[in-house]
């Protein structure tokens, strides 16, 4: 997890040059993606698939790597994770010290980072657009759902906040993140079609959300290393 994205890169270039010349194919363990509706406990669905799985978990990691490809400090790419420029112009207009970051730029280093965690394959990737940044059948999309009112009692609980202000949370959270969402992929997050998988942990609660992926996992194809590699059909 400590890994630059330059050595992920590396050691994927060595896995193509042992593929072309007609090695061992490997069967890539497959990707995981967890968009969800805030209060709805994906994170929590999420680290415990990853676990079950002996995955890795890719939350705060994504930011740390994207600040490592950009050569930046984390506070800076912070500031445009899962927000909107505009409501930290005048923060970022502060920080004279730190270099700036684009919403363009952003873009480019996050998929540069989600793509190279995907070729490697065996991750669960938490938010930031990754069911957008990866096509169909590079990985499970998962959307985490859950009624309001169970959104609520969960962020009040976790936040130690009043029903009022834990309400306010989660639209505030939900219009930064559709803000997002539309700013760097022109999508919102209603749309379902982006998505493989619905999962409601108001019904099923997060043990039974992670029965309901792994068995979506398990009926998807196997696909080997060489689906991975630049140019494949796959």
């Amino acid at each position: 997890m400590t890994r630059s994205v330059e050595a992920l890169v590396d050691e994927q270039a060595r896995r193509w040059e042992i593929l072309r010349d007609g090695r061992k194919i490997e069967t890539r363990r497959p990707v995981v993606t967890i968009s969800r509706q805030h209060g709805a406990r994906g994170e929590e669905l999420g680290q415990r698939l990853a676990a079950e799985l002996g995955y890795d978990f890719f939350d705060q990691e994504i930011i740390n790597r994207i600040a490592e490809s950009g050569h930046l400090s984390e506070r800076v790419v912070s500031s445009l994770d899962e927000k909107t420029r505009e409501l930290l112009t005048d923060w970022l207009a502060a920080v004279a010290d730190q270099t700036y970051l684009s919403p363009a730029e952003y873009r480019y280093h996050l998929t540069r980072v989600v793509g190279v965690i995907a070729h490697q394959g065996g991750a669960v990737i938490l938010g930031r657009g990754s069911h957008l940044i990866l096509n169909p059948g590079q990985a499970l999309r998962v959307f985490v759902v859950a009624p309001l009112e169970a959104r609520v009692r969960h962020v009040m609980e976790r936040q130690g906040l009043s029903e009022r202000d834990a309400r306010r949370r989660i639209a505030s959270v939900e219009s930064d993140l559709r803000a997002y969402l539309m700013q760097h992929f022109h999508a919102d997050l209603g749309d379902l079609a982006s998505f493989d998988l619905t999962v409601n942990t108001g019904i099923l609660g997060v043990d039974g959300g992670c029965s309901v992926v792994r068995a979506a996992l398990a009926q998807l194809p196997h696909r080997s290393t060489r689906d991975a590699l630049p140019g494949s059909k796959a």
